[in-house]
């Protein structure tokens, strides 16, 4: 018995052991901020820049009319050469001087511009980059990609080939083939010049609307007997049948149907399309989120996907269609052929005009506290564009990532409202400098990472409300030099590494309360 009672207590011993010792080690431990790299991303113009950047590496040390990138290849100076032959086999690089070539030439090489493309048509091109704006004139066949860092112009019977992108604006004529598409807006069956509103027609409260979660199981139809008081559908739809969403019906969620998905004219999706077969979106209606079919996609005129600002995608298994006056903010891939319609009245296209640019929003200024809530869950994550932002009175928080990798922006004004600033909200803006933290009587807690690498910011007064400035909060801030905790601060924890790598700091105390420790900066 005695040897029984003895493995008994080995057993439990062993059991118990090392259950004590990581509840030891856990608890002494130093807690580390995990790094998220959060710029590994499917870039949609990779063929563009990977070309561009590799030419640009090379062109100090090409002579004699050869550069060397993978291999060493012949090129042709297009700022010199006056008449191309009619097939060409050499890369084509033009520094200085557009590239616009005659008519029924065909390039099989790579075609290199820092300045504008224009192609007037009947021109068979296997790659095209510009630095500027790209027009592809009629009947131009693009046999790989075409990319622009501006904007690209395409007229109508184009075939473009396996991608054509755009780091500002795309506009595609009738009659155009396309297998992906990338551009922050796709204008379908459109020219430039004559380029209609996305907005139009569409209720501006679905802009701000944040997408809702609850659920209704196997609704065929969605109609005007669902709306809430506030005239909007309130939930998310998973469905084993055919969905349609009657004339001007909102739904504040998804879609998700084992069969097809129909948006009848001027309803709205302010969520996801997911849909095992076709997805029919008919005139003027509006899907915010991404829309994915294992079939079909078909726009109608004035149809849109996604919104200016955020990155959405249409994505089929099948073929896409497109009526002229549709628009796609983003991405846009089909396994089969995607094409825009020719439809009954085809615009002139004789003369050629290169794409206008969008504006970019450089102050955001939010017409009221529902207008600053309903943004969507990406924020304004990585926008390039905002130099100042104003939040509203009367906000509580800004929340997770919000202004994420904003490298342009320079000012944020912040109200006494705020409660808290949650992680990663400013992170990565390099080139902020001001912002109003002092004097906050609401603001309690400023989130893990919420101003790393803000590398311009130079002085921060802490109000007395903080009572956590959580780990990494102001780390990489490499010119911060001032950091002043208010007189009867009331601050209760300080994360790890908060003023990690800020080199022109030195050692800061934080004082804390309840007998906390105190915290020095590395």
């Amino acid at each position: 018995m005695t040897i029984i009672w003895l493995t008994i207590a080995v057993f439990l011993i062993l059991l118990i052991l090392p259950i004590l010792f990581s509840t030891i080690y856990y608890k002494r431990r130093k807690g580390e901020v995990l790094f998220i790299n959060q710029d590994k991303v499917r870039d949609p113009r990779y063929f563009g820049k990977a070309f561009s950047s590799l030419v640009e590496k090379k062109l100090e040390t090409a002579k004699d009319g050869i550069i060397h990138l993978s291999k060493e290849e012949p090129f042709i100076d297009g700022d010199t050469q006056k008449v191309y032959p009619d097939t060409v086999d050499k890369l084509v690089i033009c520094q200085k001087q557009e590239f616009s070539p005659e008519q029924g030439k065909e390039f099989s090489k790579e075609i290199f511009c820092r300045e504008n493309v224009l192609i007037k048509g009947g021109i068979t091109l296997r790659a095209v980059y510009s630095c500027k704006d790209i027009i592809l004139g009629s009947g131009t066949t693009v046999v790989r990609w075409a990319d622009a860092q501006g904007t690209v112009a395409v007229y109508d019977d184009s075939d473009l080939g396996i991608s054509v992108t755009s780091g500002s604006r795309l506009s595609i004529g009738r009659n155009c083939k396309f297998r992906r598409l990338y551009a922050p807006q796709i204008c379908l069956g459109q020219y430039p010049g004559n380029i209609a509103d996305p907005a139009e027609g569409k209720d501006e409260r679905i802009y701000r609307l944040p997408v809702q979660t609850d659920r209704e199981k196997n609704v065929r139809y969605i109609n005007k007997e669902m709306v809430n008081d506030e005239g909007v559908v309130d939930f998310t739809v998973l469905s084993w049948k055919n969905v349609s969403v009657t004339e001007r019906i909102i739904v504040k969620g998804d879609l998700r149907s084992h069969k097809g998905v129909r948006l009848c004219e001027g309803a709205i999706v302010v969520g996801n399309i997911f849909a095992e077969k076709d997805v029919i979106l008919e005139k003027d209606a509006c899907v915010l989120g991404n829309v994915f079919s294992q079939a079909d996609v078909y726009l109608a005129q004035g149809a849109a996907v996604g919104k200016a600002g955020a990155v959405s995608s249409v994505i089929a298994r099948g073929k896409i269609q497109a009526e002229a006056g549709a628009f796609v903010f983003g991405y846009m891939s089909c396994e089969k052929q995607g094409e825009t319609l020719k439809g009954k009245n085809v615009a002139t296209t004789e003369e050629l005009s290169y794409l206008e640019q969008i504006k970019p929003e450089k102050v955001l200024r939010f017409k009221d506290l529902q207008d600053y809530e309903g943004v969507d869950q990406q924020g304004y994550r990585l926008n390039k564009t905002l130099e100042e932002v104003y939040i509203p009175e009367g906000a509580k928080r800004i929340p997770k990532s919000m202004f994420f990798g904003c490298i342009s922006l320079r000012k944020a004004e912040i109200p006494d409202t705020v409660e808290e600033i949650e992680d990663f909200a400013f992170a990565d803006c390099g080139n902020l400098e001001q912002v109003s933290l002092s004097g906050k009587k609401g603001l309690t807690r400023i989130g893990i990472s919420a101003f790393e690498n803000c590398g311009q910011l130079r002085k921060v007064e802490f109000p007395a409300a903080l009572e956590i400035l959580d780990a990494a909060s102001f780390a990489g801030c490499g010119n911060l030099e001032q950091v002043h905790f208010a007189e009867g601060t009331q601050l209760k924890f300080a994360g790890d590494h908060c003023f990690q790598r800020c080199t022109k700091l030195g050692d800061v105390e934080i004082p804390m309360q309840e007998e906390q420790e105190e915290e020095v900066a590395d």
